[in-house]
């Protein structure tokens, strides 16, 4: 592990998703005729393989003449095969025969440096003992046995200045780039309604090393999911004239923006740290289509002018599929604001351009039930009813608008309401499109509740695809 100013850094072993089950197959190839006996030997090793890989991964091994026709082979080449393949960069041990001359090429040539030395600085030659100590020296760093060459202990190599075990040499493979977005599965009814309908995915976020527990605020979420969404456009485009995924974009092949609200939407989530997005979960109404997909699992970072962040596909599937971890797919009755509401259109008093008439509209638009009570967030986290909600506002002055309450008896003290302020801090105007700003100028916590549970995600409003309006159920 390495370690900065005795401090343990952030390691983050990549890992490769080749199938689920029985069906999931990774192979592996060398071009030998082994003896009866290696061959003995080779399934003996392959059964008690366990795991593979740093991330520990369990495996079952065995030794097979034929590997399944429709993997995907990796290319040996120093350059690509051609279009639409990615650099697989391999660590290998070298041959005896090559590892001898690699061997005596560099003893040799430090063995006449120390020869030479002297000469030219118009020193004596060493004495026979000195010249044996950096003989046996020599022998230490570059070992005669290949095998006794490949496994030195990492503080050995550290401390003769290798960057790798001498022996070893890096090999280049060309895998298409979508090898892994084609991972072969057993051929069953189940897999095939489960890959027709994916509609979500998790992303997971993470800092560079040097800032590893800094992870982006939840308030700027809207400025995060713009940069991230950018960032997936860009990798949904192949460049071959059909543009990026409509799933990401919202339009079709003529640019014509689709109708609902069937395309993604980015929302922010902290799962583990409170106030900081370490999650992003992207859901669609429609399905994941295959550029939607690859993209996803190609972005590894974005930056905005504070910080880099890097980005790890966690997982892609169903919204039933991340019920566990994320609050945001699971059913619930009441649900309230994770970032704020901000009204999609100018607000009045009555009718359907009310807040109770845009939180309706709202949520029809994304074929979810009516709510039974939409409240809104105070000081001090109670709520009021939406249709006190314009005799708080109308006044507007944020952080200041205070109406009194209705007291429980004719001469008990009036209690001061206002509406929550700590949503103002959030961004909500988009960074991308400036020219559409919101129509009203104020951020709300709203609490919805329905007659029967309903499933999320649920995001409301104004740019509710890039995050605002996130909404979670009540705890």
């Amino acid at each position: 592990m390495p370690v900065h100013r005795n401090a343990t850094a952030k390691v983050l072993d990549a890992f490769a998703f080749v199938g689920r089950g029985d069906g999931a197959v990774l192979g592996v190839t060398w071009e030998v005729e082994p003896t009866a006996a290696e061959r003995a030997l080779f399934e003996a090793l392959a059964e008690r393989l366990s795991y593979l890989g740093r991330a520990e991964s369990w495996v079952a091994a065995e030794v097979t003449d034929v590997l399944p026709q429709e993997l995907s082979p990796c290319r040996a080449s120093e350059c690509a095969p051609g279009p639409g393949y990615e650099r697989i960069s391999l660590l290998t041990p070298m041959d005896a025969v090559e590892y001898a001359a690699f061997r005596g090429e560099r003893v040799g040539g430090a063995r006449a440096t120390e020869r030479e030395e002297p000469a030219r600085r118009g020193a004596r030659a060493p004495k026979k003992s000195a010249a044996s100590k950096e003989a046996a020296k020599l022998d230490a760093i570059y070992p005669a046995d290949l095998l006794a060459a490949l496994l030195k202990d990492t503080s050995e190599l550290q401390r003769d200045g290798w960057s790798q075990p001498p022996g070893s040499r890096w090999l280049s493979y060309w895998r298409g780039r979508d090898a892994l977005a084609k991972v072969p599965v057993r051929a069953t009814r189940a897999a095939g309604r489960r890959e027709k309908r994916e509609d979500t995915a998790l992303l997971a976020l993470a800092s560079n090393t040097a800032r590893g527990e800094v992870l982006p605020p939840l308030v700027d979420g809207l400025l995060r999911m713009e940069v991230l969404h950018a960032a997936l456009i860009r990798h949904s485009d192949r460049g071959d004239g059909l543009g990026p995924s409509p799933c990401l974009t919202g339009k079709d092949s003529h640019a014509a923006p689709l109708k609902g609200h069937g395309h993604a939407w980015l929302l922010p989530a902290s799962l583990g740290r409170a106030d900081h997005i370490d999650h992003v979960l992207v859901h669609v109404a429609m399905t994941l289509d295959e550029r939607a997909r690859e993209a996803l699992s190609r972005v590894r970072k974005f930056y905005t002018k504070e910080m880099c962040t890097f980005v790890t596909l966690v997982g892609v599937g169903t919204r039933e599929d991340f019920e566990p971890a994320v609050p945001y797919v699971r059913a619930a009755r009441v649900w309230t604001n994770v970032l704020p509401f901000v009204p999609p259109r100018h607000l009045k008093r009555h009718g359907v351009n009310s807040l109770e008439g845009q939180v309706q509209a709202e949520l029809a638009s994304r074929n979810l039930p009516p709510a039974e009570r939409i409240e809104v967030e105070l000081d001090g986290g109670d709520y009021c009813a939406a249709r006190d909600f314009w005799d708080l506002w109308s006044r507007r002055h944020p952080g200041d608008v205070r109406v009194a309450a209705a007291a429980p008896e004719e001469d008990a003290p009036r209690m001061e309401e206002r509406l929550a302020t700590r949503w103002r801090h959030f961004r909500n105007v988009r960074l991308f499109k400036p020219e559409q700003r919101p129509p009203v100028a104020t951020s709300l916590g709203l609490r919805i509740t329905f007659r029967e549970p309903v499933r999320g995600p649920i995001a409301l409003g104004y740019a509710s695809h890039f995050g605002l309006g996130t909404m979670a159920p009540a705890p």
